[in-house]
């Protein structure tokens, strides 16, 4: 017996549990035919192993017997199948089949049992629904079901399933459903008077209890406090209305029908509000007593998302309405009775005082007043709204959460595989609801922000969080009431050990998907709304110091979630990911200008803009000096939103280097040329590799590589940066200065691809737009015969030069072949001048050469003959620009010290110019 009780549990029962719970979360429909698919199936499948089972037995001795025995009877009529033999030998009926056919018959009975009761479910859900729309009290509907469903027993015509109006609960709800305004005082009353007395009864309500308790207790005080509901009286005083929260215009055509009947019938001008709110109640009082309790009409909690999703899962039901109702009802009279009973006790405690303190009392009256105890005032209205919001808080963030699994299942989903190359895309903590304060998750014991009642949150981006996680702190709006608030600094005290992850983002401790994440939590506090969380939003980070860029990104994320009408979770993933994105480029502008200021090169500057790096520098040319100018604009690296990573961008104009940084065959002939002949050679020899001359260094290809290498360092750099700001500290002592040490191992690398990269923008960016305009030809791509390698010029950058034709012509040449036979074979030899760059820590300057090449046939790589450096120029003075040149107009908001890139190409031409003695 103790080992049968000790026994563990059958592990199908868990997931039977798991099955019923989803059978549960469907449809009456959807029900239906999954129940009807699992049958259809069951039932095939023994239907299958019986034909298996049957096919595969073995023949019995007896049934062989039995079988020759009906041949003989045939023969001879003598014998019979009910003679005596024939009885010894009995074969029983096939028991399998049997039982096949019994199963088959239970599933099918339990098919449309289950059938029949979800029809009956519908019906009685709908014929409730109907009940519902014509109720007069909440009795009504359990009285018309207990006369409806109750059979009726004297009728002897057959039809005792019918309604035979039996009544089992009269004596109570007879109570109820008793009008006593016939025989009371108020049928007395005009309907003037009776709207009158019903207004003030109101206005005493509201004067007397929480509205005028909280208009006296603030009187002569700076500080306002303010109901959260909005009070507005209708129907003539005998009813208040209250609302929370920015309305929406509802212009349906059901809405406008409404307000044209409403008008018709009445024949006068009677206004139906168009306006729908979050929250939205109404109250009236149904009696003149001092003691009378609000009575609740009607109770609506609206949300709805942005984007037009389909919400009908989550959208309120009749019951839930009801339930609402009930509870916010229970609410304002459970609040009612305790004051009520406290203000009795508290009467009673005073009248029994001795009648010495009753004349001290009376002497001092202005003593009296202060020692008096005041009565408890009740507040009903906004244990009502209590109520509301929290149901509306959880609404809305259960929303929020399936657009966020529905965004995961999407375009923001990562690819299997590739996670290193383009990011495992966004992980989803769905939302989690909280029984007590006790059951929130990673929240420090010293933090003063109120407990949640759930969380959720959506991680996105890859981080380095080896030595600790990016702080996640709230984001304030920018209004002034919420700039002067203090900032959250409750995360820097969360305990954890050595080594151990520290999280700020009240996510259950099992919850391990924002591990080396960023995240966006948004968190349901009660009276207060939906509190939107981030990584990298802390003291350092703070929203109001920001641009103009950031300030419009925060209040987006915050209406995207915060807007009961304007729920969109993508807008507020977006959002994030662009603060996120100004934020990783600060930090790695700080980690590269703080880590190599030592030796900072001083022709390149950096500077952020919009969620992009602007990779700047100052161009100097080879002997010809210019006068100090602000450095130009090369390139930018753009951090893109889904991933995270920076990817290079070009201005338009820079046609040839976008290209060649996606390496487009199509930007060089040559390339394009020497490809088509290596794949023709490759058919005609058995697709057997056949490698070209200069292949390896065609300039596509060594650009592309560049800017590859240039983006995987910013990626590692932006990864152990984070998004700056403050860190959660898994070691005090040593992970600062750990992170610190891995920063600058990342900085060397990167330091060296932005110096090579810049230094292709500058040839062919500004060198490329300069030599089409001194020479009006289209410059020449793989056209100089591969990378220069000149001792002069030890620190040019490792890439073939651009150049533009000055002369070609053909050559002749006899050459002797093997056999002895001499041909004769033409080359086209040409003259070109090429531009390459010098780049180092010290200075980027644009060189250039005379080079002479020469080609055997069409498609074939150039090969270089000599080249020559340009010597020292005779009159190397530059000229000056033309001052009264109109300038391209500076955005206002722009705070950048850089210049456009066709400004720097006006230099480069008067460059180009001089050498060439054009």
């Amino acid at each position: 017996l103790n080992a049968t009780v000790g026994a563990p549990s059958n592990p199908n029962d868990a997931l039977l549990e798991t099955r019923k719970a989803k059978m549960a979360n469907l449809s009456f429909a959807q029900r239906r035919h999954e129940l009807t698919r699992r049958i259809v199936q069951h039932t095939k499948s023994v239907a299958h192993c019986y034909a298996l089972t049957a096919a595969s037995l073995p023949k019995s001795h007896s049934s062989l017997q039995y079988h020759k025995l009906l041949k003989s009877s045939s023969s001879s009529p003598l014998l019979s199948p009910t003679s005596s033999n024939a009885a010894k030998i009995h074969e029983p009926p096939p028991r399998l089949g049997a039982t096949v056919q019994v199963s088959s018959d239970a599933l099918q009975f339990v098919k449309s049992g289950w059938i029949s009761q979800d029809e009956a479910q519908d019906a009685l859900y709908f014929h409730h629904d109907e009940l519902w729309k014509a109720r007069g009290h909440c009795h009504d509907v359990l009285g018309a079901l207990c006369v409806l469903s109750t059979p009726n027993h004297n009728d002897n015509g057959g039809g005792g399933n019918r309604g035979g109006g039996f009544w089992p609960d009269f004596p109570t709800d007879v109570a109820l459903a008793v009008d006593p305004y016939g025989v009371s005082k108020e049928k007395s009353y005009s309907p003037s008077e009776l709207k009158a007395r019903l207004a003030s009864a109101i206005r005493r309500k509201l004067v007397l209890g929480e509205v005028g308790s909280i208009r006296n207790y603030n009187e002569g005080k700076k500080l306002t406090s303010q109901l959260p509901w909005r009070i507005v009286f209708e129907q003539g005083g005998g009813s208040i209305r209250l609302t929370y929260g920015s309305p929406r215009t509802v212009s349906t055509a059901e809405a406008l029908w409404q307000r044209s009947a409403a008008k018709e019938e009445e024949e006068q001008d009677c206004e139906i509000n168009l306006q729908q709110y979050p929250m939205e109640a109404r109250l009236s009082v149904l009696s003149e007593d001092s003691n009378a309790s609000w009575k609740l009409l009607s109770l609506h909690v609206r949300c709805s998302p942005k984007t037009g999703e389909s919400d009908h899962q989550l959208g309120m039901n009749k019951k839930q309405m009801f339930d609402l109702h009930r509870i916010g009802e229970r609410a304002m009279i459970v609040e009612e009775a305790i004051c009520r009973k406290a203000n009795e006790a508290m009467k009673n405690t005073t009248s029994t005082t001795t009648s010495e303190e009753e004349n001290a009392m009376e002497i001092d009256g202005e003593k009296s007043i202060e020692t008096a105890s005041s009565p408890l005032i009740p507040r009903p209205l906004l244990r009502l709204f209590e109520v509301t919001h929290a149901f509306s808080l959880s609404l809305q963030l259960e929303m929020l959460s399936s657009q966020a699994e529905a965004l995961r299942r999407g375009a923001w989903g990562g690819a299997a595989g590739v996670k290193e190359t383009l990011g495992d895309g966004i992980a989803v903590s769905p939302a989690y609801f909280f029984d007590s304060e006790n059951d929130v998750g990673n929240k420090s014991d010293k933090s003063n922000r109120p407990a949640p009642i759930a969380v959720m949150a959506v991680h996105f981006w890859l981080c380095d969080d080896r030595y600790g996680s990016p702080r996640v702190g709230d984001i304030i709006c920018s209004d002034e009431d919420t700039a002067n608030s203090e900032k959250d600094d409750s995360s820097s005290i969360i305990g954890a050990g050595p080594g151990q992850r520290r999280d700020d983002n009240f996510l259950p401790a099992s919850d391990n998907k924002g591990k080396e994440r960023l995240s966006l939590c948004i968190r349901a506090v009660p009276m207060v709304g939906l509190v939107v969380s981030l990584s990298g939003s802390d003291a350092e980070n703070d929203m109001t110091t920001e641009s103009h860029h950031l300030k419009r990104n925060a209040d987006k994320l915050l209406s995207s979630i915060q807007n009961p009408f304007q729920l969109s979770m993508s807008d507020a993933l977006l959002a994030a990911t662009v603060l996120c994105a100004e934020r990783r480029c600060h930090a790695v502008v700080n980690a590269l200008n703080r880590t190599k200021a030592s030796h900072l090169p001083p022709w390149i500057h950096l500077e952020v803009e919009c969620g992009s790096i602007t990779v700047a520098g100052r161009i100097s040319y080879q002997h010809f000096p210019f006068k100090t100018r602000p450095p130009t604009v090369l390139f930018r690296l753009a951090c893109d939103s889904r991933t995270g990573r920076f990817l290079p961008t070009f201005h338009r104009s820079i046609s040839i280097l976008r290209r060649l940084a996606c390496n487009d065959p199509s930007t060089s002939d040559i390339q394009f040329v020497s490809n088509v002949a290596m794949a023709s050679a490759r058919q005609a020899k058995g697709n057997v590799f056949t490698k070209k001359v200069g292949e390896r260094e065609s300039t596509g290809r060594l650009v592309r590589d560049a800017f590859d290498a240039l983006s995987r360092s910013m990626d590692t750099l932006g990864r152990k940066c984070g998004v700056g700001g403050l860190w959660n500290e898994s070691d005090v002592l040593r992970s600062k200065s750990l992170r610190e040490k891995s920063v600058e191992q990342s900085v060397d690398q990167t330091w060296a691809s932005l110096i090579t990269c810049s230094g292709i923008a500058a040839v062919f960016g500004v060198a490329g737009i300069a030599l089409k305009v001194s020479s009006g030809v289209d410059p020449v791509i793989d056209m100089s015969g591969g990378v220069i390698f000149d001792e002069a010029n030890a620190n040019l950058i490792r890439v073939p030069p651009l150049s533009v034709p000055l002369s070609q012509k053909i050559v002749e040449k006899r050459v002797k072949e093997g056999d002895g036979e001499t041909k004769t074979k033409s080359e086209l030899q040409s003259e070109l001048f090429a531009v390459s760059a010098k780049a180092n820590t010290e200075t980027l300057e644009l060189v250039c050469f005379d080079v002479l090449t020469t080609m055997k046939s069409a498609s074939s790589v150039p090969m270089r003959m000599k080249y020559a450096s340009i010597k020292q120029l005779e009159g190397n003075e530059s000229a000056e620009l033309d001052a009264a040149r109109p300038a391209k107009r500076v955005k206002t908001s722009s705070e950048s010290k850089c210049q456009h890139i066709l400004t720097e190409v006006e230099h480069a031409t008067q460059w180009i110019d001089a050498v060439l003695g054009l």
